[in-house]
């Protein structure tokens, strides 16, 4: 069963912004099955590892487009940016050094839940900010 399932709604309308936030889905969906099926260390380890490296990419990326148009919601946008980049830093620091503080089952969830909120507000309002001013990417 897949934990986060796309749908349309999640579209912002910047076909490499979706696509971004689809290859986000699957590495939490990967993230679930590993914890599901209970892996071992090993290809948790490796699941675990791709996700931060994927965050700051996908932040990055889209930090790019928002200073490329000039989007005036850039700095309140970044700034959750960087709160989620220094959480998924942290937890992921805490699991390799082996902290049973670090449980992936809340892990996934916080994830689900920022993830989801973070596309229907904050991604969305840059999609509609494109859309109003006619900014073809």
């Amino acid at each position: 069963m897949t934990f986060m399932e796309w749908t349309d709604e999640f579209s912002v309308g910047v076909p490499e912004i979706d696509a971004d936030h689809q290859q986000l889905l699957k590495h939490i969906n990967d993230l679930h099955e590993a914890v599901e099926r209970e892996a071992g260390g090993e290809v948790l380890d490796k699941v675990f590892d791709a996700l931060p490296l994927y965050v700051s990419y996908h932040f990055a990326h889209e930090e790019g487009l928002f200073l490329r148009t000039k989007y005036p919601g850039y700095a309140k946008h970044r700034r959750a940016h960087l709160a989620l980049r220094n959480t998924v830093t942290e937890v992921h620091s805490e699991f390799q050094s082996g902290s049973r503080e670090v449980l992936p089952q809340q892990v996934l969830e916080f994830l689900k839940t920022w993830l989801y909120e973070h596309i229907l507000v904050a991604d969305q309002a840059f999609g509609a900010y494109l859309a109003a001013n006619r900014i073809a990417l």
